[in-house]
């Protein structure tokens, strides 16, 4: 058996280039740059919502330090509200309280009479005690019922009741001793919801 060898030096094999790997290196090449670019994006984005955060939680803990101030200031100017009503209050007492006097003078039976009155402002009650006597045709219950129904119909007076009753001597004869509380309008009695209507009817007028 002969074996056959070749001892003359073999040809080398010529690099060529492959267009494919080119593409494919190119491609690679800007995935990455795109990659770095996305991810820088990204990272900023991530930046400017975490600073936004902080901003966010700053604001909170100001907000929250001030919140006992924003509350007394809350407080005072309530307290101010009920002081300027108290004085506004006071400036129609001496008118409320006549009109109030001259209501009852109006609304009560001529024969009857008041001993004592007294008034409530901060639960705005009328607080009375009296006699009816007895006269032609007028008993003194009626009477009484006629003054508390005098009171539910004026503007003023509302939710009147009749707290007690006693038979007594008076010098017509028999009459009846009472205590009546009732509630009156503030506005109405110093004469506040008139001026009102009376503004509100001068300027529809004007402007007709």
């Amino acid at each position: 058996m002969t074996i056959k060898v070749n001892l003359l030096p073999t040809e080398r094999k010529r690099f060529t280039f492959d267009p494919l790997v080119a593409v494919l290196f190119v491609c690679v090449c800007v995935a990455l740059v795109g990659c770095i670019v996305y991810g820088s994006s990204l990272k900023r984005q991530v930046d400017e919502k975490q600073a936004q955060i902080d901003h966010l939680k700053d604001e909170i803990s100001k907000t929250e330090q001030s919140l006992p101030v924003i509350n007394q200031v809350k407080e005072d100017i309530a307290r101010l509200k009920s002081e300027i009503k108290v004085v506004t209050s006071l400036k129609y007492d001496p008118v409320r309280y006549a009109n109030l006097l001259t209501e009852v003078g109006k609304v009560m039976p001529d024969n009857v009479w008041i001993s004592s009155l007294s008034v409530e402002p901060s639960t705005c009650t009328v607080s009375m005690s009296g006699t009816a006597a007895h006269r032609p045709g007028k008993p003194p219950l009626a009477t009484i019922a006629e003054f508390v129904q005098n009171l539910d119909d004026s503007k003023i007076f509302t939710d009147s009741s009749l707290s007690s009753v006693s038979q007594t001597r008076v010098d017509t004869g028999i009459g009846f001793t009472f205590s009546i509380e009732a509630h009156y309008n503030a506005d109405e009695a110093a004469g506040i919801a008139a001026k009102q209507a009376e503004t509100e009817a001068s300027g529809d007028g004007e402007g007709s």
